[in-house]
């Protein structure tokens, strides 16, 4: 009985020892099967690179030559190269190197060569396939079709551009409102009147940055942006005024100074201050207890720049405001424009903290 149970125990370890070997020897086959084919692999990727890195540097050579060559007139007769370009681009990976190579270039060239890069890169047809990108699902595809057809100034697509003026994604409407300008310049801020979506302080600053490339007596008529519904537009339009100092826009800046807006209210007053447009002073001063602690201190620097004589009994009024800067500002006024007021005022306060400023004054500045 002993030898018959060793003999099937036996026979259960030749059986396991055998499936373990096999599964070994499996595995050891696979291994090096997988080996082998990483080896080709990397060697083919190896020999791509180097081709691609060949072909990348003949084709930026050969576009190079003919930027140059149109640049200077020359009249290019062989068209053999362009062909072979356009022949190229049905292949995905050298489509992506021709195009990482005109945005390359885009970088380097500037005046008559960026004109000659956006006309052959229509020629070649690479605008199709940046087209076909504003109807990916993807967001980024679509920006970067957009950012392209932007930075190579495509033309004849505004319809098209339009749709991703309030796109939920930030990325997308920063491109779509970027080509507008970068490419129509001061007539493509018409997208303003369909925006509906924020402007973010980085988008305008590189709005603005487009606009100044651009001659500012072809802006339109800015004063139904100030007037919009959007409080984003009217604050992009309020930093266009500033830039371009758009003086013409003096009723709506008074109109805005009663907008719900705070930050509307302010930057409307600081332009007001710049253009040194003295009807609001009226106006800020009859509405003056409404205004915001921020509101007053922009108005009380306002005031500093237009300020005489018969504002003396206004500011004495309020020279004991609680904010530490108006009372400054306030007295700084007063001795500038009524040394007899300020000199009583010295000798009559008992307001500890405004002695201390007048102290301060006196001693800093000679009054």
């Amino acid at each position: 009985m002993f030898l018959k149970c060793f003999y099937f125990i036996s026979i259960d370890n030749y059986i396991t020892e055998t499936i373990i070997w096999n599964i070994v020897f499996g595995l050891s086959v696979f291994i090096l099967i997988l080996i082998v084919f990483l080896i080709i692999l990397r060697n083919k990727i190896r020999i791509d690179a180097r081709k691609y890195a060949i072909y990348e540097k003949k084709t930026e050579q050969v576009l190079i030559e003919y930027l140059y060559a149109v640049n200077e007139g020359l009249e290019l007769k062989d068209d053999k190269k362009r062909n072979k370009l356009k022949s190229d681009l049905l292949n995905s990976r050298k489509r992506k190197i021709i195009t990482s190579i005109f945005l390359k270039l885009r970088q380097e060239v500037s005046g008559g060569l960026i004109i000659n890069m956006g006309d052959l890169y229509e020629k070649l047809g690479l605008h199709k396939y940046d087209r076909i990108k504003l109807n990916s699902k993807k967001w980024n595809s679509i920006a970067l079709g957009l950012r392209d057809l932007r930075l190579f100034r495509v033309k004849g697509i505004q319809k098209s551009v339009s749709k991703f003026i309030n796109h939920p994604r930030e990325e997308v409407r920063r491109e779509a409102h970027l080509y507008f300008i970068g490419v129509l310049g001061f007539k493509g801020l018409n997208f303003l009147d369909n925006l509906t979506r924020p402007l973010s302080e980085w988008d305008q600053i590189q709005l603005l940055g487009q606009l100044k490339k651009f001659d500012d007596q072809e802006m339109p008529d800015i004063s139904n942006w100030l007037k919009s519904n959007n409080d984003y537009v009217i604050l992009f339009s309020l930093n266009i005024v500033s830039l371009f100092n758009r003086i013409e826009t003096k009723d709506e800046l008074l109109f805005l100074l009663n907008h719900e807006n705070e930050i509307i209210r302010i930057k409307a007053i600081e332009l007001l201050s710049k253009f040194e447009f003295i009807e609001a002073k009226s106006i800020l001063i009859n509405n003056y207890e409404n205004l915001t602690k921020k509101e007053k201190i922009v108005f009380w620097n306002f005031l500093k720049e237009i300020a005489t004589k018969e504002d003396s009994t206004f500011i004495l009024k309020h020279i004991n405001e609680e904010s530490f800067e108006v009372k400054v500002i306030a007295l700084e006024i007063l001795v500038s424009i009524n040394k007899k007021e300020y000199k009583l005022l010295e000798e009559n306060s008992n307001d500890a903290s405004l002695n201390k400023i007048i102290h301060f004054l006196n001693r800093n500045y000679g009054y």
